[in-house]
């Protein structure tokens, strides 16, 4: 009998994934108000929230989303208007797309909601979990911050 290798889904980690299911977590919901990637720094009124501070959360990975492209080519988001699953407290996989991520540090973002730990606005509430460079994806930690 032939051994099957399957490859979909079967990857370490994924920006905006969950990273630890066996940890308790916070999720709650905003309403999309543009189109919205995974592992989004999002604000309560939906939009992409780059300022810095307190974040009110991120945006999660889901499957249950239609493909982006078609033929799909495995990317997906959250369209504009669609509810969006904002983690708020909890253990989160996020890509470092510029510059360095060091375990410990709080994780910068930039305009468009996305790591940049070279020119990003700091939080005050996401911090590093583990060590990683350009294109890793990493784990962190998102806290709940009382206004």
């Amino acid at each position: 009998m032939p051994i099957q290798t399957y490859t979909i889904y079967t990857g370490d980690k994924y920006n905006g994934q969950i990273s630890d299911a066996s940890t308790p977590r916070v999720i709650g919901s905003v309403v999309a108000a543009q189109d919205t990637g995974f592992g989004i720094a999002m604000a309560l009124d939906g939009t992409i929230d780059a300022n810095g501070g307190s974040l009110f959360g991120l945006s999660v990975r889901e499957l249950n989303h239609e493909a982006t492209n078609k033929p799909s080519d495995g990317a997906t988001h959250y369209p504009a208007g669609q509810t969006v699953s904002v983690l708020r407290e909890g253990y989160i996989n996020l890509e470092v797309t510029v510059g360095t991520a060091v375990a410990g540090d709080a994780v910068r973002f930039a305009a468009d909601g996305t790591v940049d730990m070279t020119a990003g606005t700091a939080s005050t509430n996401v911090f590093w979990m583990e060590a990683g460079s350009v294109g890793d994806v990493v784990r962190s930690r998102i806290d709940i911050i009382a206004p």
